[in-house]
């Protein structure tokens, strides 16, 4: 075998295990050497490293090193629109509020049934305090007295804009939520918008068949 052969198959193969790209890889041997041949050659070798390397690791070694740094990505097309689709795009930002020092006898008087199917509940501050489904407040047995902060559901589950698509999903499932308040931040629970897990579910499908058509071409 001729060992400048050698050292440039073996360079392609090794930089797409790390990085990806096969025919980048290609092209640039092609580039280098101006062999045709040697191309062919070195094109087997990238796709033998690629398929490799996904069915024993799952990702390229850079891929893996940015689940090191925290990120969820399996491949490039992942980035761009993943972080693009945030909560802050997706939320809804005609929400109704209440106070949550209401009573159950007055909700049900301001919010008749069939007007609304939640609210958020808001201190005097206009901070979180829950969720209301209308037609759990009036089909509640309670007291007409009771305030409705403590039929609120979800108190402790808000999303906040910059969190991805991702992120939003998973703390829908550990709240076994359909939907949750937006708030401006952590720590001060300014109430923004509202997002449901279907309109959410939805919008990711999307993205990742318009995301699919663009990887294949469809347009």
């Amino acid at each position: 075998i001729d060992p400048a052969v050698a050292a440039v198959v073996g360079m392609t193969s090794l930089a797409v295990g790390v990085v990806g790209g096969p025919l980048t890889m290609t092209f640039l041997a092609l580039e280098s050497t101006r062999d045709l041949t040697l191309t062919g050659v070195v094109l087997a070798a990238s796709i033998m490293s690629a398929i490799l390397v996904r069915e024993t690791f799952g990702y390229s070694f850079s891929t893996w090193r940015f689940h090191l740094r925290g990120e969820t990505i399996r491949s490039a097309h992942d980035v761009g629109w993943m972080r693009s689709l945030t909560v802050g795009s997706m939320m809804r930002k005609d929400i109704k509020t209440i106070y949550a020092s209401t009573t159950l006898a007055a909700f049900r008087k301001e919010v008749p049934l069939g007007s609304a199917q939640r609210l958020i509940a808001v201190d005097a501050g206009d901070h979180y305090v829950g969720v209301l489904i209308v037609a759990e407040l009036h089909s509640d047995p309670s007291d007409g007295e009771v305030p409705v902060r403590d039929l609120a559901k979800y108190k402790d589950a808000v999303l906040v804009p910059s969190m991805n698509v991702q992120a939003a999903a998973e703390t829908f499932q550990r709240a076994g939520a359909e939907e949750l308040a937006v708030v401006e931040d952590f720590t001060d629970h300014i109430v923004l918008g509202l997002l449901t897990e279907g309109h959410l579910m939805r919008r990711y499908a999307e993205e990742l068949d318009k995301a699919r058509r663009d990887l294949s071409g469809e347009g």
